[in-house]
């Protein structure tokens, strides 16, 4: 008898450490997915500017700025504050290629 109430008491424990352990798996994923859209977006600023250095279109510099400017504000930055966390996120993204086993 104590057998089965010992059975019985693993077998339902188990749904519950799966369900732990997918949260904390999903965790991580989500983790991920936020660092690898940071990191595309500091990319693609970071594009804007080597495309107005090269190309030195009129009234470049002052439209990256107010771009830049604008969506720092929206995202509850300051410019300097915004483009200071891309050398982070860089950081972390090519941590986690490296991790996922995409050596750069």
């Amino acid at each position: 008898m104590k057998k089965i109430i010992i059975a019985i008491f693993l077998v339902a424990s188990f749904p519950a450490i799966a369900d732990e352990n997918t949260e904390n798996d999903m965790k991580v994923v989500i983790d991920m997915m936020v660092v690898a859209k940071a990191a595309g977006m500091c990319g693609v600023f970071s594009q804007m500017v080597n495309f107005q250095k090269t190309i030195k279109m009129p009234g470049g510099d002052e439209f990256i700025v107010r771009f830049l400017s604008t969506e720092a504000a929206r995202l509850g930055h300051t410019l300097e504050s915004f483009m200071a966390q891309c050398p982070q996120v860089v950081e972390i993204y090519d941590t986690n290629m490296e991790r996922l086993g995409f050596e750069q």
